[in-house]
């Protein structure tokens, strides 16, 4: 039997986080909740995520910030990414995928679960 896939999941809005590690958690997921972005290398360390989702605008520490201090670590550096964020819209050409920015994928917050269960699945497996 697989071991379920381990999201890390960095927003500092609480109450998001609460209900996107809730649908995943029904989807087979084990979910990590992290609403402070500079507990996140620490926190990843002990955690080993498959894939961390991250917030890009956050207060303090924003997505790219914690994308750099992940990518420094040597244990964490190969760990995938995807941003989540209300600053991108679902492409019109491909509804159901990440868009590509910088090298990283993007998805929209107002995605259906369906699209970030797709954009997961195709960064782990």
């Amino acid at each position: 039997m697989n071991r379920p896939k381990r999201i890390m999941l960095i927003d500092d809005e609480v109450d998001f986080t609460e209900l996107l590690a809730a649908n995943l958690e029904e989807e087979g997921y084990l979910v990590m909740q992290i609403n402070e972005p500079a507990q996140t290398v620490k926190t990843a360390l002990k955690f080993q995520p498959d894939i961390c989702i991250i917030d890009l605008v956050m207060p303090q520490m924003d997505g790219g910030d914690v994308v750099n201090a992940l990518k420094a670590d040597p244990d964490l550096a190969a760990v995938p990414v995807i941003m989540l964020t209300a600053l991108v819209e679902e492409s019109p050409h491909a509804p159901d995928k990440a868009q590509m920015k910088g090298g990283l994928p993007f998805v929209s917050k107002t995605s259906d679960l369906e699209v970030i269960i797709k954009a997961i699945e195709d960064r782990v497996r």
